[in-house]
């Protein structure tokens, strides 16, 4: 499966451990002023909902955490075109390639002298 947000897993995590059920994350989201109901955050946490990166903030707030904290840790050691194509589920054979690009020749730069 495909995953929709990296987010999800934290979501579902610190809701967990904050004994709350997804309607109460739900009302505390729209207290804050995002309107969401139980089946989006539901969704959110299943990786099946695309989350916007205008509403983090308010899970955020609602967590009282800064918002990278709210995206799983990343080894800075491995490329992280790796790491994503891992968390999203996507298997290699349907990533996009990675990008390669060509160092420029010397002659193919162009020089414009002003005077």
């Amino acid at each position: 499966m495909k995953a929709h947000n990296l987010v999800g897993p934290q979501v579902r995590k610190l809701r967990y451990n904050r004994g709350w059920s997804q309607a109460q994350l739900a009302i505390q989201l729209q207290l804050k002023g995002l309107d969401v109901g139980r089946e989006v955050v539901a969704q959110i946490e299943g990786q099946t909902h695309c989350v916007k990166d205008k509403d983090l903030p308010y899970f955020a707030c609602v967590f009282q955490i800064g918002v990278a904290e709210l995206f799983p840790h990343f080894a800075p050691d491995k490329p992280i075109h790796d790491i994503l194509t891992h968390l999203l589920g996507i298997n290699a054979a349907e990533a996009s390639p990675k990008v390669g690009m060509k160092p420029l020749q010397p002659g193919s730069a162009i020089l414009v002298h002003k005077g």
